[in-house]
């Protein structure tokens, strides 16, 4: 990862820049090459089903886009460099309880078009596991990073 992108850059851009993940609480665990955790503290707001109750799974895969694109965003090498979901998908395991959520993925692919991730949402301990996902991220690199 170049300078320019630290971490505290992706907190920041995390926990304060971006509206929507402001919005969802949500906080940058752990970001390094290949890797990110971020964390969503419960609140009521969140819940969709009020009978279970659990965390509406809206929230939980926007959980598992953000983490997985956190960790796709730690294979750029310039702020110039973007990404785009191409695909996500999301397996909901077990209801989300009235309990943080922390997400972890972790890059299985990086190319010159694509990176892939693989994301897992758990609460209590990563044993306890309420979703998978992947996610595909479409990069547009710079020119000078493609040939050298």
């Amino acid at each position: 990862m170049v300078p320019e992108f630290t971490t505290d850059t992706f907190r920041r851009f995390v926990e304060e820049l971006s509206p929507f993940c402001s919005m969802l609480g949500m906080r940058l665990v752990s970001l390094e090459k290949n890797f990110a955790s971020i964390m969503i503290p419960f609140k009521e707001e969140l819940i969709g089903d009020i009978q279970r109750p659990a965390i509406h799974g809206g929230v939980i895969a926007s959980l598992l886009d953000t983490v997985g694109g956190a960790a796709a965003a730690t294979t750029l090498t310039s702020f110039e460099e973007r990404l785009s979901t191409v695909d996500l998908r999301t397996d909901f395991l077990l209801p989300g309880g009235k309990k943080d959520i922390i997400a972890d993925a972790v890059i299985t692919r990086s190319g010159n078009l694509l990176v892939v991730a693989k994301m897992t949402a758990y609460q209590d301990n990563r044993n306890n596991i309420i979703a998978e996902g992947t996610g595909v991220y479409n990069v547009r690199r710079n020119k000078q990073s493609l040939h050298g």
